[in-house]
């Protein structure tokens, strides 16, 4: 992604490219290229600087002590991660950020963004942030409603119903593979395997590799 690209991305929707050069210049902006499998940003870090996926993606992930990961999200090209704890700059992160890809991210500093400012471009980015923020709140409690549900089935058919409402139709593709679909819920890769299987042998649903076919209205399951 080029600089002319950047107000098609949601940070910067609305500004000329004159306005993201002088953006750029004031935020103490940094680009850095990552390769796959790269730790990016480290639980128990404290960051000033918010990053901006010019290519590639990124996974974010909590690690227990005991070792076991768990996918909470991922940012590809023109998303935004490490927003909240870069406008907080004292509280550590809670979670660590890797690369799924090879890829570049643009690292900007919250702090200037939000010092008190006229320019245009501080207060168009100003608002552009505080609905990305609410955007992810939304998908928090989206996720919320994922995983109350008890029963792997349950999450299941919680998860798939959204997506068919979300992307308008009985068939769908996943954003996630297999492994990263069971952190995703907080299940058993194989649990989850056997409880797709089974689901697919009733008549509920089809699999593919990526991509799910409903056998019937979502609010039916």
């Amino acid at each position: 992604m080029e600089i002319r690209d950047l107000p098609a991305t949601p940070l910067f929707l609305g500004l000329t490219e004159e306005e993201v050069r002088a953006a750029l210049a004031a935020l103490d902006t940094r680009r850095r290229p990552f390769v796959k499998d790269e730790l990016l940003l480290q639980a128990g870090q404290r960051v000033t600087h918010l990053g901006l996926i010019l290519a590639g993606q990124v996974h974010i992930e909590h690690l227990d002590v005991w070792g076991s990961t768990t996918l909470l999200g991922q940012a590809g090209e023109g998303d935004l991660f490490a927003e909240t704890y870069a406008c907080l700059p004292g509280e550590p992160l809670l979670v660590n950020v890797t690369a799924a890809c090879d890829g570049e991210v643009l690292f900007l500093a919250a702090g200037r963004l939000l010092a008190p400012g006229t320019e245009r471009w501080r207060q168009q980015m100003a608002r552009n942030l505080l609905q990305i923020a609410a955007r992810k709140n939304l998908g928090l409690a989206r996720r919320n409603l994922y995983t109350a549900p008890k029963t792997i089935r349950g999450r299941v058919t919680a998860y798939f119903s959204a997506l068919a409402v979300q992307q308008g139709s009985l068939r769908f593709t996943l954003p996630f593979d297999r492994q990263q679909l069971a952190d995703f819920l907080g299940v058993d890769r194989s649990a989850l395997s056997s409880t797709l299987s089974r689901m697919q042998r009733e008549g509920l649903l089809e699999l593919g590799r990526r991509t799910v076919e409903l056998h019937t209205e979502p609010e039916a399951l």
